[in-house]
């Protein structure tokens, strides 16, 4: 097995950089569409002093998340990519909270175990009252799935690195352990489409603080995320027909 050195790893990354961005060029418009919806309503508020920008900070966390799970797909490092998403999710269920109750913003503030166990106490909730908190829903159960995948040293997250080679003698084999996620366009695909469709989602959330904040309204901010969600789910949809 060829070792590698990390010049090497650089390069190749770069190269699957350029090669995710082929695989995704049709259809590349929906992520920027969504850069701009996230960044459009930042141009427009106005924040005094006096008020807590916590929310904002963790808006801006997420949009940072939303541009590294999508370079680590691109670079098919997709286990950290979810891993990513995971972490912007936790960042979301907690904006939610701080967005409907802002009373408890100075428990956040000292690391409150509450907050330090967002999912948990938020599904909690929602199992007593399931009318609390209804955009948590999907970002909870996408949540479980990719912490299996994204989070741990379980063997889902690294079974797409590995590669079974017959031997030139062709009576014995090896498995290899690759340094990236093996190749996969239709794979790929569908992540792609799933992950914007997890952080507009997320947006959502804010969405509820924008739509109270910034008095006037932007059609074609307003237009774009239509346009964007009809589009979006109609790609999904194909994408499992496939």
């Amino acid at each position: 097995m060829k070792e590698i050195n990390f010049l090497e790893y650089l390069g190749a990354e770069e190269q699957n950089l350029l090669t995710g961005l082929m695989i995704l060029k049709d259809d590349f418009d929906l992520f920027l569409n969504l850069d701009y919806i996230y960044q459009e309503p930042l141009k427009r508020l106005v924040i005094s002093e006096q008020e807590d920008m916590i929310p904002f900070e963790l808006y801006r966390f997420i949009h940072f998340h939303l541009y590294f799970s999508m370079s680590c797909l691109l670079r098919y490092h997709v286990s950290e990519s979810l891993f990513s998403t995971r972490k912007a999710i936790d960042a979301a269920l907690t904006a939610y909270k701080l967005i409907l109750d802002p009373g408890v913003t100075e428990k956040y503030k000292k690391r409150d175990n509450y907050f330090q166990y967002i999912k948990a106490n938020i599904q909690k909730e929602r199992k007593k009252d399931n009318s609390k908190y209804p955009l948590a829903a999907e970002l909870i159960k996408i949540h479980d799935l990719f912490s299996e995948y994204g989070s741990h040293a379980d063997i889902n997250s690294f079974k797409d690195r590995l590669e079974v080679k017959k031997s030139s003698d062709s009576e014995t084999s090896y498995v290899m352990l690759h340094y990236f996620q093996i190749s996969d366009p239709i794979g790929t695909k569908k992540i792609y489409f799933q992950t914007l469709r997890i952080f507009y989602s997320m947006f959502k959330i804010f969405k509820l603080l924008f739509d109270k904040r910034l008095k006037l309204i932007d059609p074609d901010w307003e237009f774009t995320i239509k346009g964007f969600v009809e589009k979006l789910d109609e790609l999904i949809n194909r994408s499992k027909v496939s």
